[in-house]
């Protein structure tokens, strides 16, 4: 058995609706319509540190049908795919 890392998080632009909720997700050149937001949480961690993590991740159906994981950094205001 071999072990592969795991992709880290990739920048991505997000277009939210009016609720701040993600509709529109773009990400490696491809844009997808967001079809459900399945589940969101917040992370909040490190804040002993001089780099704390303070996220907002949301799980997404985007079409046609696919599931990802987006986060907004509370820090930059900056999207990211994880994953």
């Amino acid at each position: 058995m071999s072990l592969r890392p795991l992709r880290g998080p990739r920048p991505a632009r997000v277009v939210q609706d009016a609720r701040g909720l993600p509709a529109q997700v773009e990400a490696g050149g491809r844009r997808r319509r967001v079809e459900a937001v399945r589940d969101d949480w917040l992370v909040q961690d490190l804040w002993w540190t001089g780099r704390p993590v303070h996220r907002h991740y949301f799980e997404l159906v985007l079409e046609p049908g696919r599931l990802t994981v987006v986060y907004r950094d509370a820090a930059d205001g900056r999207w990211f795919v994880q994953g």
